[in-house]
């Protein structure tokens, strides 16, 4: 690759960046404007409060949804497609990514739209919004909506996706748990949930759906970040990918065969799901050996911390199964975090073309032609030569190091 063609694309990657901040503020006032003509026909002239069935909370659910869906989809297909490796992935591939990450970025802001005007109606009981000003604050609540999911759209890596697929979980775990019709389900497992005929369960399920449809994305982006490493072969690269696609399958099983559907097959994709998630991180520092040893001591950790769990409930007796299962996700998720976010930190793969370029340029450089000389002139030709290696070198790493800055930033 040439050096004109690795400025091409930095001037890209910096227009880019502009581009998707118009892209968000863009979305964000079309948004507001749907909003600000939807308003008045959904809102009644005698108002409307902040909870309920048809209130604040339940209309703009709907509009973040929607609107908000439309934003992210947009922003990710629109990044994804200039990304060779991508387009090359099947149609079905393409689409479960899309659908999966859009589905778990605007249920995320459903959750908070729905927290915040709850506590708000529960310090102002009584309150009923009028239609102007409902339908106002609708606008901004949509809009910036549609701008935030705009831009997590636009700048997804691995750590990010993984941080999103923990939150997604928590809040729809925790959601269910506020709401389940069975005030007494954690006195047998996690999988109470979602038996019950509530929405609440219908709630439960569908998130360990969607967090497995993530957990299969989340499983190309890390297998992608591994192979920038220098320590990780491929069939390690390709060994990680096969186990998280086996986990992310097996949350989609958990939550479409529900404990009361058929307890066979329940158990069978929770302990898959447990299981593979133990074995990949106790294998997890034989594997890649490439990664930062504060890593692997941190995996050491966490698989040991893992262990006292199970053995304060099954010989210990100090808590029940559902303590085990609440336990045990939040350390994976919180090491599946951690993981992303080390192996994000590797060398950045579009540095490499420019320090070749550069290291190729200073070889020609350092080795000169032999020429035939008298002895005065070949002194004072190897003092210049040696000035002019020193300056190239002096520039070679400026130049890298101002292009790695540059990369740093746009990426």
């Amino acid at each position: 690759m040439s050096s004109e063609s690795e400025i091409v694309v930095l001037a890209r990657r910096v227009m880019s960046h502009r581009t998707d901040e118009a892209v968000g503020q863009s979305g964000a006032i079309a948004a507001a404007a749907i909003s600000i003509v939807a308003g008045p026909f959904v809102f009644t002239s005698e108002g409307i409060p902040l909870t309920g069935q048809v209130s604040m909370a339940t209309v703009t659910s709907v509009l973040c949804v929607v609107l908000g869906g439309i934003a992210f989809a947009v922003s990710y297909v629109r990044v994804s497609v200039q990304v060779p490796a991508w387009r090359s992935r099947p149609l079905v591939w393409r689409i479960r990514d899309t659908a999966g990450l859009t589905l778990a970025s605007a249920s995320i802001s459903v959750m908070a739209v729905g927290a915040a005007y709850t506590t708000f109606q529960r310090a102002f009981q009584g309150l009923v919004v009028g239609r102007i000003t409902a339908t106002l604050l609708l606008a901004v609540v949509v809009g910036v909506c549609c701008y935030t999911l705009s831009l997590i759209g636009h700048h997804l890596s691995s750590s990010r996706v993984a941080v999103l697929l923990g939150c997604f979980l928590g809040a729809g775990v925790f959601a269910s748990m506020l709401t389940a019709d069975n005030p007494g389900w954690w006195q047998s497992n996690f999988s109470a949930l979602g038996i019950s005929t509530a929405s609440s369960a219908s709630a439960f399920n569908f998130t360990v759906v969607i967090a497995g449809i993530v957990l299969t994305t989340l499983a190309d982006y890390l297998a992608s970040d591994l192979s920038r490493w220098p320590g990780v072969t491929r069939t390690v690269d390709r060994l990680v990918r096969v186990v998280l696609i086996i986990i992310g399958l097996a949350l989609v099983g958990l939550g479409l065969v529900p404990v009361n559907l058929s307890r066979v097959g329940h158990d069978i994709f929770a302990y898959t799901a447990l299981v593979a998630f133990g074995v990949f991180i106790l294998a997890a520092p034989v594997l890649l050996k490439g990664l930062p040893s504060s890593f692997v001591v941190t995996t050491g950790l966490f698989g040991g911390l893992l262990l006292v769990i199970v053995l304060l409930w099954a010989p210990g007796g100090r808590y029940n199964f559902t303590a085990v299962e609440l336990l045990s996700v939040l350390l994976i998720f919180a090491w599946l975090t951690l993981f992303a976010r080390t192996v994000g930190s590797g060398p950045p793969r579009d540095t490499a073309p420019v320090v070749e370029v550069i290291e190729r340029q200073a070889e020609e450089i350092v080795v000169p032609p032999v020429q035939s000389a008298p002895v005065a002139e070949s002194r004072t030709a190897s003092a210049g030569g040696r000035g002019a290696v020193a300056v190239a070198l002096v520039v070679g790493v400026v130049a890298g190091a101002v292009l790695t800055r540059l990369l740093e930033k746009t990426t």
